[in-house]
């Protein structure tokens, strides 16, 4: 890294990983992975959960959306006595090691945080192994690991280069953002933006150099954030610390920049990282050349290509869909299953829970197995699905799926990836027409 040391590091909830870290970069902010500290309330939790719907809710805004140190704690003392919780030893060995683990207390420092769930992800190996896992079975989970991240990468760039934003306000620091930001963070920047609408800057002291405003909702003074604006180097600092923590304004800074005449976000508030030339340093569509300086011509091209490359993928998904369709009408004609068994319950396993007990009669229940349980209780996503594991060590004939692999027919496993490889084979084709043109 250029021969520093990084500015934050996560890892998992490991002594020896902890001690490695101190050693190796000592003036790194460390903390620990929020999913792995709170994986096991599936269980430690669960009879909580079932007897009030609302905790699991309260905890996750406590942990996620509280801004300062006073407020979690408060937030946190409230809920454990609102539930009685003060003997439960889980939840207080996550309380004693919160410093390491909870967002508000290292806003101070850059995590490149966009949403309360960003930064604190599964497992990146989550929904590919287990315990059972061989080697070479994790030597092979491992590059469709790797191959779903970069799938999920390509998709975001090519929404980023393919879709034109729609500004929501005249402001002309929205349209140098949209011009400047990768999709998922001009969407992040828009929100603030938009939000400034509600809010009002009140300055309480300073002169000509350095000014502190008072910043809070119209008619909502519980909640008001301090922001300090310093004028000739055009630095604000707010008590929210976003900027610091995620490296994206917040909505209190840029409602002082509007009351201050501020009309674009000065360069040091824009993080190369964010961009949509990050990864290049250059221009999104490559370096000008003789034959294309002019980037208006580029980009048509560009577009013109990348549209049809999406029509051929939709066309061969289409046509997948539909042959897919096909096979899975003959697997049941083939299996020969009674049209009664599959209006009654659709598979045996589930006709033989309807036998023990009615479906009107059965309690919902929090985790009705392991899989379920990772996507029931998961205060780190606030409900995102999750890949099943069960059947990861056995043969299989076709690469995993992004999506879950028990879905409906048309949804199989093998779909996702080929269209990952028709989406690689259009941008070699782009690349490759490039570079002759």
């Amino acid at each position: 890294m250029n021969d520093r040391h990084p500015a934050s590091i996560i890892t998992d909830r490991d002594k020896a990983i902890q001690v490695a870290v101190s050693q190796v970069f000592p003036e790194t902010r460390h903390c620990l992975n929020k999913w792995n500290v709170l994986r096991a309330g599936q269980e430690k939790l669960a009879h909580v959960c079932l007897s009030h719907p609302t905790f699991q809710v309260e905890l996750y805004n406590c942990i996620n959306l509280t801004e300062t140190i006073e407020e979690f704690e408060f937030s946190w003392s409230s809920l454990v006595d609102k539930y009685d919780l003060k003997g439960q030893e889980w939840l207080q060995s996550l309380y004693d090691s919160r410093a390491q683990w909870v967002p508000v207390y290292f806003r101070d420092s850059f995590f490149a945080v966009i949403s309360p769930d960003h930064a604190f992800d599964a497992s990146f190996f989550d929904g590919y192994v287990n315990q059972q896992t061989t080697l070479p079975m994790f030597f092979r989970q491992y590059e469709r690991a790797l191959e779903v991240s970069f799938q999920r990468e390509l998709e975001a760039d090519f929404d980023t280069i393919c879709t034109t934003p729609v500004l929501r306000t005249p402001s002309p620091m929205e349209k140098q953002a949209a011009d400047l930001y990768t999709k998922k963070v001009f969407t992040k920047f828009q929100e603030e933006l938009v939000e400034t609408f509600v809010y009002t800057a009140n300055r309480i002291e300073g002169d000509a150099t350095v000014s502190t405003f008072r910043v809070a909702k119209f008619e909502d003074d519980d909640k008001e954030y301090t922001v300090t604006l310093n004028y000739g180097d055009m630095i604000a600092n707010c008590s929210c610390q976003m900027f610091e923590y995620s490296g994206v304004l917040c909505r209190h800074v840029l409602t002082v920049f509007t009351v201050t005449n501020v009309l674009t976000l000065p360069p040091h508030y824009i993080l190369g990282r964010w961009t949509v030339n990050a990864k290049a340093g250059h221009g999104i569509a490559g370096p000008s050349t003789e034959s294309s300086s002019n980037p208006e011509i580029l980009t048509s091209r560009y577009n013109t290509l990348c549209r049809e490359a999406i029509q051929y993928a939709e066309e061969a998904l289409a046509a997948l869909r539909e042959g897919i369709k096909k096979v899975a009408a003959a697997k049941k004609n083939v299996a020969k299953v009674s049209p009664t068994s599959l209006q009654v319950s659709g598979t045996a396993a589930q006709d033989d829970k309807k036998t023990s007990a009615p479906a009107s009669d059965a309690p919902s229940l929090l985790w009705p197995d392991q899989d379920e349980a990772s996507r029931s209780f998961n205060l780190n996503d606030n409900g995102a699905s999750t890949q099943s594991v069960a059947d990861l060590n056995l043969p299989r004939m076709f690469p995993v799926s992004v999506q879950r692999d028990d879905g409906p027919p048309g949804n199989l496993v093998i779909l996702n990836n080929l269209f990952s490889m028709k989406f690689m084979h259009c941008f070699s084709w782009l690349s490759t027409w490039f570079c002759f043109h």
